[in-house]
């Protein structure tokens, strides 16, 4: 695939906000200072990050994740909060003002502030599509790559050595930063270990198999009366895992149309495979009854925390600690990660969704001043400094880590204000890296082990990384467009709706209403906006290729 195409999908945005936004994503307004206007040419001769301060202070807002972790301090003041104030904002006369974001509605949340003109400084997203729908809304200001290079010389060259720049344009205008993307190995299947060797079964290596085990699982009700063989719950995107399902390679054409983390492909010969497995489990009673009542998956967790269910798909970390709170309802419970080839059907490919080279994405607010502007790649800059990045991501050697036979950090209990926050501060960290970085496979893979796995359980970390080592040639990311698909913009949120609602149907319809269910569907979601999204990715596809 191209490198110079880059999708452009817009995501949860409705037609008529983005005229409001348009007019009204404005901040503050204020005068620019003899700085701002001087020569660009001069003030990147003049650039100073370390020592620079600014003559009078400069408020700069920095939006942060809220995970809503139960017990965590406020994500928008804490101990490293104060601390970047403290030995950062100090320092160069800077105010820096955390916004909360809250995870699970990040897009939502953006677009009230930027329709109030309340929006902080950047605005940032996971997701490349959402990115380029702010741009397109006219919520981004262009980025200078000649100022970033000069006043976050150390976080342009990460980005440039990793190859990120060539992502960060869009319609030819340079319109992103973005963070580096170590890769992590904590995002994992757990299952039973102890009810595959109560069942006398191995590791399921294909879909047949693990459908076996999870039937294992029921009809020895190792959960209790109300066992529950896997978990499920309701769709929160669009994103559909039916990577199992397609063919491999997968042809770049489909792969522009249909493979997607914003608008579910209803329609897809794969999602229909993969929602007619799903059917069958629901059918067989492998799956939780009532799943599409967990909107959130809190349920799931509830149900394999409380030793009801046999797996659990989740990010692995200390808290919260899954695992640990499983043992602590079950002591006889072990756990295992599930082999990514348990999902796959015999024969086929063992595929999954690659990343590219880049994590958090992230803009400057249209009407951030470029004294903000200059404030915020300072940050980016100080913060991307190894020993300021190290205290940020471990803490205070004897508080919150120690030091092992190899000098890696490993993370030790704290309970004091000193605690880091949400793995390791990474919802502050991942403006200039998405992990933890040490120069090595190995060295990043032990540190990973006392970052995210709960005390005893590192091995986990290990099954995952073998895995992806394992499989790693058959992973490939999405499609990237550059220019806009703009109908996405205005079909997303009702396409969102109307596949949770699909998928809710489809999964528990009797097995030989499926067909016509699907067809039925189908054509209702095509005739709702997928096929005007579909047209628009195929034009854009052919005229990339001309």
């Amino acid at each position: 695939m191209r490198k110079n195409f880059k999708k452009v999908t817009a995501l949860m945005m409705a037609v008529a906000m983005v005229g409001t936004l348009a007019a009204g994503c404005g901040k503050k307004e204020e005068t620019k200072t003899e700085t701002e206007t001087g020569s660009k040419e001069t003030e990147a001769e003049a650039a100073d990050p370390e020592n620079f301060v600014f003559d009078e202070e400069i408020e700069i807002q920095i939006p942060v994740y809220d995970r809503a972790t139960e017990g965590a301090a406020p994500v928008d003041n804490n101990y490293w909060t104060q601390w970047i104030q403290s030995e950062f904002g100090d320092k160069h006369n800077v105010k820096v003002t955390y916004v909360s974001i809250p995870r699970s509605d990040d897009m939502n949340k953006f677009n009230m502030l930027l329709s109030t003109g309340d929006a902080p400084d950047v605005i940032f997203d996971y997701d490349y599509p959402d990115m380029v729908t702010y741009s397109d809304m006219g919520a981004l200001q262009a980025v200078d790559m000649e100022m970033v290079k000069a006043w976050a010389p150390t976080f342009y060259g990460n980005m440039e050595t990793n190859g990120i720049l060539d992502y960060m344009a869009i319609d030819g205008e340079d319109t992103f930063i973005a963070a580096t993307r170590p890769m992590a190995y904590n995002f994992m299947t757990l299952i039973r270990q102890d009810w595959l060797e109560a069942c006398g079964l191995e590791m399921p290596s294909n879909l047949e198999e693990y459908e076996a085990a999870l039937k294992a699982f029921k009809d020895k009700g190792l959960g209790g009366d109300s066992t529950i063989p896997m978990t499920l719950s309701l769709p929160v995107q669009g994103y559909v895992v039916n990577y199992p399902y397609r063919d491999f390679p997968l042809d770049e054409k489909e792969l522009a149309l249909y493979s997607d983390l914003s608008v579910a492909s209803l329609s897809w010969e794969p999602t229909k495979n993969f929602l007619s497995t799903y059917n069958r489990f629901y059918n067989e009673g492998l799956v939780s009854k009532e799943f599409y009542l967990d909107a959130d998956g809190s349920q799931r967790q509830a149900d394999f925390i409380s030793g009801k269910a046999g797996t659990y798909e989740s990010y692995l970390s200390k808290n919260p600690d899954v695992v640990g709170s499983l043992i602590a309802n079950d002591p006889n419970a072990k756990v295992a990660v599930l082999d990514p080839a348990a999902l796959v059907p015999e024969g086929n490919k063992v595929a999954g969704r690659g990343y590219w080279p880049f994590g958090m994405i992230m803009g400057f607010n249209a009407e951030s001043s470029e004294d903000e502007v200059k404030a915020v790649l300072m940050l980016l800059e100080w913060m991307s400094d190894s020993e300021n990045l190290f205290t940020l991501q471990n803490g205070i050697e004897g508080v919150t880590y120690e030091l092992d036979a190899n000098g890696l950090p490993s993370l030790i209990a704290c309970t004091t204000e000193q605690r880091l926050n949400y793995n390791s501060n990474k919802d502050m960290f991942c403006l200039v890296i998405e992990g933890k970085d040490y120069g090595s496979d190995e060295k990043n893979l032990a540190v990973q082990k006392t970052t995210f796995a709960p005390a005893g359980h590192e091995d986990l970390i290990q099954q995952s990384y073998d895995y992806m080592k394992k499989y790693e040639e058959f992973l490939y990311p999405d499609y990237l467009f550059d220019t806009n698909i703009k109908s996405v913009a205005s079909n997303s949120a009702t396409l969102l709706d109307k596949y949770k609602t699909a998928f809710a149907e489809l999964v528990t319809c009797p097995q030989d209403e499926f067909e016509s269910k699907y067809a039925e569907l189908s054509k209702d979601y095509l005739n709702a906006g997928y096929q005007a999204i579909l047209d628009e990715r195929e034009a854009a596809f052919e005229a990339s290729q001309k």
